[in-house]
């Protein structure tokens, strides 16, 4: 057998190119302190000698460097496009981030785009002159798709949700179609036979319709009849005469206010929320936005231990369905 070959290591790349190896180590993990040129002449040593970084290692030395005493740690961004979208459960992922971005090593700062007078381009500078390298984007609750001006092959980037950012990015998002499919499971285990779905259209079309597709794939009998994706608002003696028309014995929502409005509307059983706030009384699924958000700072660190800037090849998408939460006892229910 040919003997083999040591693997190349920081040392090899340092030796080839005629630099430190700490220049080496910072240009491979992405750190604004090494030139672009500097660190593109490092990436290309690196794959012509074959070098592959152990994760192990990488996360080892985040660990020393954060308990190395006082210092300027790396930054990374939560950038937020929409108004209002760092509040609710958008406060969860960003707090989700700032954690997830403390155990990995880094400070993570909120910006929104309001704060750059609503355009992209003066944002992206302001990272650049604070030498933040990698942005996680919020999620955005109004509308599935983001028309985002970018300069996108500046920084190494994840998105949190499932809306369609008109570029290939990595993300994290709920997977809907696996909480339907969980959510239907559960109510068919307390004997429910005849739940009924009440759905925002516009939160189905950003899930690619997922909620959809899982509901006709595992719903009951005449599942299509029995799915309302509502465009708009209905009133009241159109909510109650739909729920005579099907005679369910549970429903299923996807937000707290149409709980609200079915009771309002007359509905007294039971009811699954799809997107149930943490600490609720109520039954259904806890997207986990926190944990979503902690899967995004991953991809966007793994990104930067590459030393990769812009749209990866090809995007990377991490999907969590979420956590059920079974009815409290005060509703009769174990």
């Amino acid at each position: 057998m040919p003997p083999v070959r040591p693997a190349p290591r920081l040392q090899d790349i340092a030796r080839a190119t005629g630099l430190a190896v700490s220049t080496v180590s910072y240009a491979l993990r992405g750190s604004p302190k090494v030139p672009a040129a500097t660190a593109s002449r490092v990436r290309a040593a690196a794959e012509t000698l074959g070098y592959r970084p152990n994760a192990r290692v990488a996360e080892l030395m985040a660990q020393v460097r954060r308990g190395g005493g006082p210092r300027t740690r790396d930054r990374l961004a939560l950038v937020a496009v929409e108004p209002g979208a760092l509040r609710g459960p958008g406060l969860d992922a960003a707090e989700g981030a700032r954690a997830r971005a403390a155990e990995r090593g880094y400070e993570l700062e909120r910006f929104t785009l309001a704060e750059a007078g609503g355009h992209p381009g003066r944002l992206a500078d302001i990272l650049r002159a604070r030498n933040i390298p990698g942005v996680v984007f919020a999620p955005v609750f109004n509308r599935a798709r983001v028309d985002f001006h970018w300069p996108w092959e500046r920084f190494a980037m994840a998105v949190i949700g499932a809306a369609d950012w008109g570029v290939p990015l990595s993300r994290a998002a709920h997977h809907h179609y696996e909480a339907m499919r969980l959510t239907l499971d559960s109510l068919a285990a307390t004997g429910s036979k005849r739940p009924a779905a009440w759905l925002n259209a516009l939160t189905n079309e950003r899930a690619h319709r997922g909620w959809q597709a899982a509901w006709l794939a595992y719903g009951p009998a005449a599942a299509a009849r029995r799915l309302w994706l509502r465009a708009d608002a209905p009133s009241d003696p159109e909510i109650a005469a739909w729920l005579k028309r099907l005679q369910p014995d549970a429903l299923v929502v996807d937000e707290t206010t149409s709980a609200t409005r079915l009771k309002t509307a007359g509905w007294r059983g039971p009811v699954a929320n799809l997107d149930l706030r943490p600490r609720s009384a109520s039954m259904g699924v806890d997207q986990g936005y926190d944990v979503i958000a902690a899967h995004a700072v991953d991809l966007v660190v793994a990104q930067l231990q590459r030393n990769e800037r812009g749209p990866p090849a090809p995007p990377r998408a991490v999907l969590f369905p979420g956590r059920w939460v079974p009815p409290a006892p005060a509703d009769g229910r174990a």
